[in-house]
C-alpha cells in the first residue's frame, strides 16, 4: 500500500536475513529485478530523497540489528516499444547534459538535482520533467542552479509531470536537426543507447529499502 498523506512512511524492525547490499541505484534496480525484496542502499539518488546528503553513514546494518524499512515503487521502463522491461528504481534520463530532454525520477533527486521537489520513492506515482524546447547554455545554467534547492518551477521552457504511466516520444526539430529523432537514455546511471520513445510504469511497493538509523540521524 503506497504512502498517505500525513502518514508515517515505513517501520523500525530487525535488519532481515535475506537482505541484498547495492553500492548504486542501478546495482539496487538488479538486485530486485532478480527478486530481491529487501535491499540495503549504500550510495545513490534514492538515498537523497530521505533528507541526508552524507550517504556514507548509511552503515550496513547486522543482520538481526534495528533498521528503518521503506516501501518503495519500481519504474518498468520500455525502450522504443520493446516488449523487454527493465527495472529502476531512480530515474531515467533522456538526453544529454547540454541537450536535455525529458527526465523521470522517482525519488526526485538527480545527483545534487531537486529536480521533483513534489516526488516521493512510495507515492505510486512517476515525475516527468520535459524540457519543451533545447535552452541556452546560459538559460541551462541558471535552470540548474534552481533545480539544487528545487524552485525551478514554474519556468517557461520546463513542464512536470505526474501520473502511474508516463511516455516520451519523439519530435520534429524546426531547425531540420536529424539527431533530435531519438535521443540518448540512461537508466539510473546506466546509458542504453538512443531512443524515439520511452514509456515508464510505476509498480507500486515492489520492494523495500533497509537503512541505518545512523543514517538517520544525520
Amino acid at each position: 500500500m503506497t504512502i498517505e498523506k500525513g502518514a508515517p512512511w515505513g517501520v523500525v524492525a530487525p535488519t532481515p536475513h535475506d537482505v541484498v547490499t547495492a553500492d548504486s541505484d542501478e546495482a539496487a534496480a538488479r538486485a530486485v529485478a532478480r527478486g530481491a525484496k529487501f535491499v540495503f542502499l549504500g550510495t545513490g539518488d534514492l538515498l537523497r530523497a530521505l533528507g541526508s546528503h552524507d550517504t556514507a553513514k548509511n552503515s550496513t546494518p547486522r543482520i538481526g540489528e534495528p533498521c528503518l524499512q521503506l516501501p518503495c515503487d519500481i519504474l518498468e521502463v520500455s525502450l522504443n516499444h520493446d516488449s523487454e522491461v527493465i527495472t529502476a528504481v531512480s530515474s531515467v534520463v533522456v538526453g544529454t547534459r547540454l541537450r536535455p530532454r525529458w527526465w523521470v525520477s522517482a525519488g526526485g533527486f538527480l545527483g545534487a538535482l531537486n529536480i521533483a521537489p513534489r516526488a516521493h520513492p512510495n507515492d505510486g506515482l512517476a515525475d516527468a520533467l520535459e524540457f519543451s524546447s533545447t535552452p541556452s547554455f546560459r538559460q541551462l545554467l541558471a535552470i540548474r542552479r534552481r533545480m539544487r534547492l528545487g524552485d525551478h518551477l514554474p519556468h517557461p521552457l520546463l513542464a512536470m509531470h505526474r501520473a502511474q504511466q508516463l511516455q516520451w516520444h519523439n519530435t520534429a526539430d524546426p531547425r531540420g536537426d536529424t539527431n533530435r529523432h531519438s535521443a540518448p537514455v540512461s537508466i539510473d546511471g546506466k546509458s542504453y543507447g538512443r531512443v524515439r520513445s520511452v514509456r515508464v510504469t510505476v509498480l507500486p511497493d515492489a520492494w523495500t529499502l533497509c537503512v541505518s538509523q545512523r543514517f538517520l540521524a544525520t
